[in-house]
Parts: structure tokens; C-alpha cells; sequence
């Protein structure tokens, strides 16, 4: 059996100029994020926005005002958001002051009332008694009067605030303008940007992209829509003011990866507080959240996404707190698009795989890799789960071929390397032999003997071939009893003084014995010796006029 990787040492960009090339990306989406930012945006809205554009020209509408269209009903949507938005708080804003009493009531009957919160309400007063400095004489102190801001400077204030957002959208806007209407003309000089020697590959990452980025942000809106719609109407139901505020902003903060929903039910619970009379109103809400948002979560996204846009949960969150630091609520708002689109970046360029290996959530290592690390580091539970898990799909037999055996052949092809001592070598083959012993059901009436030559990696090997024999319908022992037949198994170079000694206490248990050679080592180590079966299918062959009847046959063990 080959190993399962050839070691084969590859160059690496040293490690100063990656972390310069990765300060170098960092800076320019800070300095540039006035003018990334809404560019980032409009490239988002773009790609989701695509397949739209694209049914209104399949029927019939041309190019020109099929994108005005679609542009009139995105500002639709941002305007009719904005509009319920700010008409809303501005109507919370009067109604507060009538509230205040209500307020005043409940936190009297708080601070009255004897418990845990009191306790703790008494001990702040008297720890911020005990901290207080003692008063002294107050000190003369001289007013400065500043000057009085004129009316045009407020003015001014008051514009600012109002068009900087504004100024965004309409920006967005017009490149996402640009961008419908000169798609193709853009993809083509993306294309010859990237290379005509990498076409299909280039080509294969603009589709991904636009695939899955574009249908998870249809989606998400879709979806957040939904959520805001059935909080808005749960709310108006309780009895909350201004329901639809609070719906609008449940759509709104949702596009926040984790955090938003929670964030969005915070404000609805603090109105009920200051707003109702006792508790009920608050544990309401709660539970109205807890509903909708399982209902969303777990019913509705899986139904409609079909799967996930590649990126793990912890790279999301972590890729969220950065896009947030470098371009602010914008930035938690694109992250998770973002985020997708550098990792569809990292699969199908080959200079970026680190980012799908960081970021993805396709497995980073293949099971035969992962079974081997679990041996290495002695964890004899992770390794026994994984075996389970592949003999669960794929069967006993499968199971040990593609995990325990190609494990014992990397143990051996890799001792030559630095670092891979013989205490690494020697954990790693005893953990698998704990493993395959579990495993290991010993017969009443054992037909074969199967024996390791020495050394702990033998041993697994052993216990490895004593398995598969039994899969095939053989009776095979691992103990040194007499039986028809001895299958000597060898995995490592073993010197030829032990392999001698081996083949003789092998002919002492059966007058038939077979050498096998687990591993291109032992071929190697043996050659020109002994007579020896390179693998498990020549074993099998010789060993099918041993194997019993059909009808007298053991059942092989199902898969578990």
C-alpha cells in the first residue's frame, strides 16, 4: 500500500512579504473605503440584482430602461425603509414624554421591592459612598462664554448629516447603473485583466460568484423581509408602539451576521418596559422572537438557501468584526458577501487557496489526512470516531483500506523526514493498534494466524489485515495459535536477523506461511530474500481456497 501524499517539500513566499502584501490590502481599503465602500455596494447590489435585469430583457423590455427599472425599485426600497423609519421614530420621540409616569412607577416598585436586586442595589450605594472622596471647599472657577454658532453653521451641521448617507446611496446607484448596463463589456476586461492562458478558470470564478453571491442576497432580503414583516405584526399585536419601526429596523439589523437579530429585539423590549404595566408585555416579545426566529432560521433559510455561501461560522463572525472596523456599519452590513467572494477568490485562484482553507467550510484536510493527525497525536477517540463514521457510509472493509491501511504506509514513508522521530512513528502505531483491537473479535476456531513481524507498526498492520480477513469470511486470530495457515505481515524495514526469527516461529503455528508486505518499505526490505505478497488483493487471491463454503460461511460484520 502507497502512501496516501508523497512528501514533496513546495516554495513558500517568505513570511515578511506576505504579511507586507496583506498590510499592503489592509491600508488600501482604509484609505480608499470613501470610495471602495459604495463601490463594494454597488458591485453586491449588482450581482444580486442581475438575475432580475435579466428576466425583464428576456421579455421583451430593452436594455436601457430595464436597468432604470430595477434601479426605481431598489430606491423603492431604501426610500420606503428610510421613510417608515424616520416618520416612526419621530412619532416615538412625541409619545415618550407621555410614558414617563409608567416609567417612574416601575422602577419605584424595582427599587422597593426586597431581593437579589435590591441587595445588589444596596451594595453599589454604599460601595459608591465608601469610594467618594470627602468634599472640600469648591474653587473659584471662571466661565468661559463660548461664542453662539450662527444659524449657517447648524444649517450646515444639519445638511451634512443628511446628505453624506444620501450622497452614498445615489453614488451606489449610479455605478450599479453603469455596471447593469455595461456587464459584459466589464466581465470581458475582467477576463483580459486576469489572462486568456487562465480563461476557464477565470471565467469558472466569475459564475461562482455571481451564482452564489447573487441567490444568498436575494435570499437574505428575502428572508430578513419575512422576519421584519412577522415581528412588525407579533409587536403591533402586543400592543407596542410604533410597530412598524421596530419592524423596519428587525429587517435592517438581521443583515448582520449572529448579532443583528438579538441586537433588534433589544429596542422593542426597553419600549415595553417603560411603556406597559408589569412584565407580560416584555415576555412577549421574547417569545415572539424566539418563534420568528426559529421559524426563519431553521425552517425558511434551509427551504430557500439550499446551501451555505462557503464561508464557517467563526470566519464570519471574525471577517464581520473586521470589515466593521474598516468601513464601519457598512462594513457589517457586506461582510458576509464580502467574505464569499474572497473565498470563491481562494478556490479558484491557485496564489489565494490559502483564503478558502482559512476562510471555507470544505473540509481543510481529506479524511485519510485527518485520520493520520489523529494518530499522531495519540488521540485514539478521534481516530476510532472517524473509522466509525466511514465504515457507517461506506462499509468495514472500505473503511480500513482507505483510512488504517494508508495511515500505516505514511507512518513508514514518512520516518525519514525531520522531525519524525521514533517516538512519533511508535505513538502513532499504538494508537491505531488500541483502535483495531476494539474492533477485533477473536474466533472459537481460528483458521488463519495472523502475526506481526516486530515492531508496534507490524502489530497495527496486523491487526489491520486480521480485520479485512475477517470481512472476507475468514476466521483469523492475532494470537500465536495453531491454525491452517500464518500471515506474516511486515510494515516496517525490519532488520533480517527479525524477520528470520519471525518466519521460524511462524512455521513452528502451520506448515503454510505467508509473508505480506504492507508497505513499499518492507517490499524493499525483503526483496530477494523471501518470497512475499505485495498487498491485499494478491493475499486474497491466495487465500481464497482456504476461505469456507458460502453456506458455512460467517456473516461479515455490518457496517455500525
Amino acid at each position: 500500500m502507497a502512501p496516501f501524499r508523497p512528501y514533496e517539500p513546495r516554495p513558500r513566499l517568505a513570511l515578511g512579504a506576505r504579511l507586507l502584501i496583506v498590510g499592503g490590502v489592509i491600508a488600501v481599503l482604509w484609505l480608499g473605503q470613501e470610495v471602495l465602500a459604495p463601490l463594494a455596494l454597488a458591485l453586491l447590489l449588482t450581482i444580486a440584482c442581475l438575475p432580475v435585469a435579466a428576466f425583464l430583457e428576456r421579455h421583451g423590455l430593452p436594455r436601457v430602461p430595464a436597468v432604470l427599472l430595477v434601479l426605481l425599485m431598489v430606491l423603492a426600497l431604501i426610500g420606503g425603509v428610510a421613510w417608515v423609519v424616520g416618520t416612526q421614530a419621530l412619532a416615538l420621540a412625541a409619545e415618550l414624554p407621555a410614558y414617563e409616569g409608567t416609567l417612574r412607577a416601575k422602577l419605584a416598585s424595582i427599587a422597593s421591592s426586597s431581593g437579589p436586586i435590591q441587595g445588589v442595589m444596596d451594595l453599589f450605594e454604599r460601595l459608591s459612598s465608601g469610594l467618594s472622596p470627602t468634599e472640600a471647599p469648591p474653587a473659584a472657577t471662571v466661565a468661559v462664554a463660548a461664542g453662539a454658532s450662527s444659524p449657517f453653521a447648524a444649517l450646515l451641521a444639519a445638511v451634512h448629516v443628511v446628505l453624506a448617507p444620501l450622497a452614498t446611496v445615489l453614488i451606489t446607484l449610479l455605478l450599479m447603473g453603469f455596471l447593469l448596463v455595461q456587464r459584459e463589456d466589464l466581465r470581458d476586461r475582467v477576463l483580459r485583466l486576469a489572462g486568456t492562458q487562465e480563461l476557464h478558470r477565470t471565467t469558472g470564478a466569475m459564475l461562482d460568484a455571481t451564482d452564489r453571491v447573487g441567490r444568498f442576497l436575494l435570499t437574505q432580503a428575502m428572508t430578513n423581509a419575512a422576519f421584519g414583516l412577522l415581528m412588525g405584526a407579533g409587536l403591533w399585536a402586543l400592543g407596542l408602539p410604533n410597530a412598524p419601526l421596530w419592524g423596519a429596523l428587525c429587517f435592517t439589523l438581521r443583515f448582520i451576521p449572529y448579532l443583528g437579530a438579538p441586537l433588534s429585539v433589544v429596542f422593542p423590549m426597553m419600549l415595553a418596559f417603560a411603556t406597559t404595566e408589569g412584565w407580560w408585555t416584555v415576555l412577549g416579545i421574547v417569545a415572539l422572537f424566539v418563534a420568528v426566529d426559529g421559524i426563519i432560521t431553521y425552517v425558511l433559510e434551509p427551504l430557500l438557501f439550499g446551501h451555505t455561501i462557503g464561508v464557517t461560522p467563526i470566519a464570519l463572525v471574525l471577517s464581520t468584526a473586521f470589515w466593521a472596523v474598516l468601513w464601519g456599519p457598512l462594513g457589517l452590513i457586506l461582510a458576509p458577501a464580502l467574505t464569499a467572494c474572497i473565498v470563491i477568490l481562494g478556490r479558484h485562484v491557485p496564489g489565494f487557496g490559502f483564503l478558502d482553507v482559512l476562510l471555507g467550510d470544505a473540509p481543510p484536510l481529506p479524511l485519510p489526512a485527518r485520520f493520520l493527525s489523529r494518530l499522531l497525536a495519540g488521540d485514539g477517540e478521534g481516530a476510532a470516531s472517524l473509522l466509525d463514521a466511514e465504515a457507517a457510509a461506506s462499509g468495514e472493509r472500505e473503511a480500513l483500506e482507505t483510512l488504517a491501511l494508508p495511515a500505516i504506509a505514511q507512518v513508514e514513508a514518512d520516518r525519514g523526514q525531520d522531525g519524525f522521530g521514533p517516538a512519533v512513528a511508535l505513538r502513532a502505531a499504538r494508537t491505531l493498534l488500541r483502535v483495531l483491537e476494539e474492533r477485533d473479535e477473536e474466533p472459537a476456531e481460528p483458521s488463519l494466524a495472523v502475526r506481526p513481524v516486530a515492531g508496534a507498526l507490524d502489530h497495527a498492520a496486523a491487526a489491520a489485515v486480521a480485520l479485512l480477513l475477517a470481512e472476507d469470511g475468514h476466521a483469523p486470530t492475532l494470537e500465536a495459535r495453531r491454525a491452517q495457515a500464518v500471515v506474516l505481515v511486515m510494515a516496517s524495514a525490519a532488520a533480517r536477523p527479525r524477520l528470520e526469527r519471525a518466519l521460524r516461529a511462524a512455521r513452528a503455528l502451520a506448515p503454510r506461511v505467508i509473508l505480506l508486505a504492507a508497505t513499499e518499505e518492507a517490499e524493499a526490505a525483503i526483496a530477494g530474500a523471501h518470497p512475499f505478497l505485495p498487498g491485499m488483493d494478491r493475499l486474497r487471491e491466495e487465500l481464497a481456497p482456504l476461505r469456507p463454503e458460502e453456506e458455512d460461511q460467517p456473516p461479515a460484520r455490518a457496517a455500525e
